[in-house]
């Protein structure tokens, strides 16, 4: 009778184990969930770690040496705001992508919180190789020269609602460089949407792009295979200091994770923490993980790597965030809950500080 009893208990202590349902880009922004999935005896000592079941797609995660949570990796190539489209559906408890995508979801009135950041800087304006151009000022010269011969340069971009399709808007306007995404032939630029950056390298070896703007490591694989060209970083692209360690990549969980299974959620971004710390104690984790699970050549991680700047700490792209709300705002943009509200009250309905607090203390 004993011994049932002890093992209908063990039964039910098992069954409470959540599942975390974990959504991620295929991009070396997301460095600290390779480097953690890679290596996990890099993180035993700490306690914490995740163990292979199936490889890139379940692992078993455990935080001081117990296991806290089952975990399910889905990658999506169609972009943040796909992600953030499933956690509105229940299918994602953490998501990693950008700043904008969460920000249109949130507003939109996906019930989710941004509890940590996960990168900065990490894209590239890129150029097919036939343009006479090096740099961005010469890119800007070829852009009003093509526009007198009645030509329009196209640029592409991964999604309108991406940090890279923010930027070029910004930089073209700063320019004064008339664009368009329709039919409009007085415009100097066409910008169109790639819905990703699969197609790009195709969409540039066929002349059908003049020009990309991506993350990382999408122009490295461009430049290495003699498509194209990076001629700026994004945090060298006007204004002038504008995009100086501008907010990339976030960490972002659905309400309803936060709220039931807000032990596993806290242990999972303890696991991002100490993955970016080591990340930035020795960088060639985040080129040897992100050459291995994203399947590209060691020598673009070499390249790619570098110019990310790998974070994890919310308070570092919280005014970031919240003044693309307000220039969001000013251009009507939004609609919904973020619609015409101030900056505190912005920071309250897109962040949850607590996790990241409590993982830190």
């Amino acid at each position: 009778m004993f011994s049932g009893c002890v093992q209908d208990d063990s039964s039910n202590t098992q069954s409470t184990i959540p599942t975390l349902k974990v959504a991620y880009l295929p991009t070396d922004h997301h460095a600290s969930l390779f480097v953690a999935a890679k290596n996990p005896d890099l993180f035993k000592n700490d306690g914490i770690y995740l163990k292979e079941i199936e490889s890139k797609k379940k692992y078993e995660l455990y935080d001081n040496n117990k296991k806290v949570a089952d975990v399910e990796l889905i990658q999506i190539n169609e972009g943040g705001a796909k992600i953030m489209a499933l956690m509105t559906q229940d299918q994602i408890d953490i998501g990693f992508n950008g700043v904008p995508p969460a920000v249109f979801a949130i507003d939109k009135g996906t019930k989710a919180k941004i509890i940590g950041a996960v990168n900065s800087e990490g894209s590239a304006v890129v150029v097919r190789k036939e343009i006479p151009v090096n740099n961005w000022d010469e890119f800007v010269n070829y852009i009003k020269e093509q526009h007198k011969k009645g030509e329009q340069v196209k640029i592409g971009h991964p999604l309108p609602v991406s940090i890279q399709y923010a930027m070029i808007k910004k930089a073209l306007e700063y320019e004064n460089i008339t664009y368009t995404e329709k039919t409009d032939d007085s415009a100097m630029v066409k910008l169109i949407n790639c819905k990703g950056q699969g197609a790009m390298p195709n969409l540039l070896s066929t002349k059908e792009l003049d020009a990309v703007i991506a993350w990382e490591p999408t122009p490295e694989v461009i430049s290495i295979k003699d498509i194209g060209k990076v001629i700026v970083y994004s945090h060298n692209l006007p204004p002038k200091g504008e995009w100086a360690n501008h907010p990339c990549c976030v960490l972002v969980a659905s309400e309803d994770a936060l709220a039931k299974k807000s032990d596993a959620v806290n242990s999972f971004l303890k696991l991002m923490k100490i993955s970016t710390n080591k990340i930035n104690e020795n960088i060639s984790l985040a080129i040897e993980s992100s050459s291995n699970w994203l399947g590209v050549d060691k020598e673009v991680e070499q390249k790619s790597v570098p110019n990310i700047g790998y974070i994890t700490n919310p308070k570092s792209v919280e005014k970031g965030t919240v003044d693309f709300v307000m220039v969001l705002n000013s251009q009507n943009s939004l609609t919904g809950v973020l619609k015409n509200v101030g900056e505190e009250e912005a920071k309250n309905i897109l962040f949850d500080m607590g996790p990241y607090d409590k993982i830190t203390k």
